[in-house]
């Protein structure tokens, strides 16, 4: 490749920072995770900025001086985020505006008119959003400048990608299916037949929400970006139907082949929902460090995929104050600028936990104040309480704990980690699934296993388990029992009852979503939450039913073996990466060039047919819509290796996924109903 991920990354913000001199900068929160992974706050600072805001209706700026104003968007400037826009501009007072989005000219005339019109150049709309601007300012002598910036894509790690701008795309169930109808006839765009918008595959990027398809070309937008930049020309292969929608707009889009006929260099993109395998990324039970890090410890405010952490234990001042408002600011794992710290993030990826607190040991005992090379010896055991005790010999040197402020709040997240009551817990779920994996293996069409469900719900305190570690497990049993196991119809009826009575009698103590569910909700509205629960459970069970070879996620080598769980991404890279190249009858190619035409046309005359593979390329982007897990990472990269190939391979998500994330996402998110990304 010409360019590496963190070099495509890094050049987007380098641009803006030539923008920012003494400006007002205001962010979003996809966006402001971006920065917060490729350089910070204080690359804008650094830059000249005079403030960095949040792009809020409340914010506003009448300084006198303050006549610049950037704001850095990771939407098109559309329906709400249009309407705060106008209302930052209007109540203020800049004489120069810059405005830069990571949705392209195009994204936005699809936002503005729900589609492409025949006559009108896609940067028409640029321009006619800086001529919007200048009158909210009030003069149109004025200066304004609307730019496209790729600001989507965050390299965690040199194998792993996120793409916070994305954080909220996430792949639609047949749960969604009588929505989207009924969405049809409201909208009265046809007339539905009642055989059509039957089953997930009838369901076109037409019949979604406009918000749901301009996200989906967003994100074509921006990966056609980072592929012209990296002067790829892309075969496309998706596994799933959103990644089926993106992967036929991604293939069709005109930018897109143009760019194909001259790139250099060539690329498998697989493209794979989520939601064909919950059961990965609502296990506890995970070999990556980073996992349970995200899995204990309070997300950072605003962010997806890094944590708070209590910097109490170096500094002086208290966390919060008597009136309860934060005083100390939170710690985190993002420490891009700093080599150890990016080494340390992998470590805590690919590392098993001995390793990576005798290597943290190591390097805080090297680099703590006084002397603190003649304390490391020969240790083969580190224990979370003797890194605190390394930690705690920065307490006062000032000098030090910025110098090695970024090892300092890694460490303390692994501690904090290890050491919270929280994660003692999740060790408990970690046994009841594998419990229930060997139940299943036991029992005949799933008899019984409902019931021990059931008896957790109803003695889940006593266990100090919570609503949505039970809820949890229900998505991770459900996703790994697809459609091999009928539970009972008693058991169903049985557990359904004990859901509706636990939401019911939980409902002071739930939090988040969950508890806005409930709130103010009268008993007998309850069975109606516990019902839409439970269906939406039986449709993740049936996500997989379509598919040929990965339609089961459990096996057992022979009769006398206990089951065995494979995740679907492990089944799929292990005939990837198979010497043989096995058919992939479930891997939908949409790349037929007119070369690839000519080969298989070859090939039937010598009678020698041969599909493409994704193994054709020197380079493989695995990209999974919904959100990852460190943990399935960890698991390509070890079969890439084991494997012997050459292929360079890189693994992407669209946010990293706690088992939390998923009860979220799952029952109290709606990805019909998301905000214009």
């Amino acid at each position: 490749m010409v360019m590496t991920l963190f070099q495509f990354s890094q050049m987007g913000w380098r641009e803006i920072c030539k923008k920012v001199k003494k400006a007002v900068v205001y962010i979003d929160n996809e966006c402001a995770e971006c920065l917060h992974w490729n350089g910070g706050l204080m690359l804008m600072m650094r830059a000249g900025a005079l403030t960095v805001k949040e792009f809020s209706a409340f914010e506003s700026d009448k300084e006198k001086e303050h006549k610049k104003a950037v704001f850095i968007l990771s939407s098109p400037v559309f329906g709400t985020t249009k309407v705060i826009l106008q209302d930052i501009i209007q109540n203020s007072s800049f004489d120069y505006c810059v405005l830069i989005t990571s949705a392209n000219a195009r994204v936005h005339h699809f936002a503005k008119y729900g589609g492409h019109q025949e006559g009108i150049h896609d940067m028409f709309i640029f321009h006619a959003l800086e001529e919007e601007m200048l009158e909210w300012m009030g003069n149109k002598s004025y200066a304004v400048e609307v730019i496209y910036s790729p600001l989507f894509i965050v390299p965690l790690t040199e194998m792993m990608f996120l793409t916070p701008t994305f954080r909220n795309v996430f792949p639609i169930t047949d749960a969604h299916i009588a929505r989207i109808r009924e969405l049809q006839r409201s909208q009265h765009k046809q007339v539905v037949k009642s055989q059509s918008l039957d089953s997930l595959s009838s369901v076109e990027l037409t019949h979604l929400p406009l918000e749901a398809q301009i996200s989906v070309h967003h994100l074509v937008g921006c990966l056609h970006t980072l592929f012209t930049q990296l002067e790829i020309r892309e075969d496309i292969y998706s596994l799933g139907h959103l990644s089926g929608l993106v992967a036929n707009q991604l293939e069709i889009l005109p930018e897109a082949n143009n760019r194909r006929k001259t790139a250099a260099n060539h690329c498998s993109l697989i493209l794979i929902d989520r939601t064909l395998d919950l059961a990965s990324v609502t296990t506890h039970d995970t070999e990556s460090l980073l996992d349970r890090i995200l899995a204990v410890l309070p997300r950072l405010p605003g962010h997806s995929s890094d944590v708070a952490v209590n910097m109490s234990p170096v500094c002086d001042a208290k966390v919060s104050s008597p009136l309860g408002n934060i005083v100390l600011a939170p710690g985190c794992l993002a420490h891009p600028n700093i080599d150890l710290c990016s080494q340390v993030l992998e470590w805590l990826v690919n590392k098993p936990q001995k390793d990576i607190l005798l290597s943290l040991h190591h390097h805080l005992s090297t680099l703590a104040p006084g002397g603190g090379s003649d304390r490391i010896g020969k240790l083969t055991r580190v224990t979370p309480h003797s890194i605190d005790k390394q930690v705690a010999l920065f307490r006062g040197h000032k000098e030090a704990i910025y110098q090695c402020s970024g090892l300092l709040q890694q460490a303390l997240a692994v501690t904090q980690t290890l050491r919270a009551p929280r994660s003692s817990q999740l060790d408990t779920i970690v046994s009841i699934e594998k419990l229930l994996v060997q139940n299943l293996g036991c029992a005949k069409d799933g008899v019984g296993i409902l019931s021990q469900v059931t008896q957790l719900l109803r003695t889940r305190r006593e266990r100090g388990l919570l609503m949505r570690d039970i809820l949890g497990l229900l998505i991770h049993l459900f996703s790994l029992a697809g459609t091999d196991f009928l539970f009972p119809a008693m058991e169903q009826s049985h557990l359904l009852n004990a859901l509706k009575l636990a939401l019911y009698e939980d409902r002071g103590q739930l939090q988040g979503n969950l508890s806005e569910l409930v709130n103010s909700m009268a008993e007998n509205d309850f069975a109606e939450i516990a019902g839409d629960i439970f269906s939406k459970l039986q449709y993740i069970a049936s996500a997989r039913k379509a598919l040929v070879r990965y339609r089961t996620l459990l096996s057992r080598p022979t009769p006398s073996h206990p089951l065995t769980y494979h995740s679907l991404l492990h089944q799929l890279m292990a005939d990837v990466l198979h010497p043989d190249c096995p058919d992939l009858p479930d891997l939908t190619c949409k790349s037929t060039g007119l070369k690839d035409l000519l080969k298989s046309g070859f090939s039937l005359l010598l009678n020698r047919p041969r599909q493409q593979h994704p193994l054709d390329n020197p380079q493989l982007i695995v990209f999974i819509l919904g959100g990852i897990t460190a943990q399935e990472v960890k698991l390509v990269q070890d079969m890439v290796i084991s494997s012997g190939q050459q292929t360079q391979v890189l693994v992407g998500g669209t946010r990293l996924l706690s088992p939390n994330d998923t009860v979220e996402a799952i029952f109290f998110k709606d990805p019909l109903m998301q905000q214009a990304l």
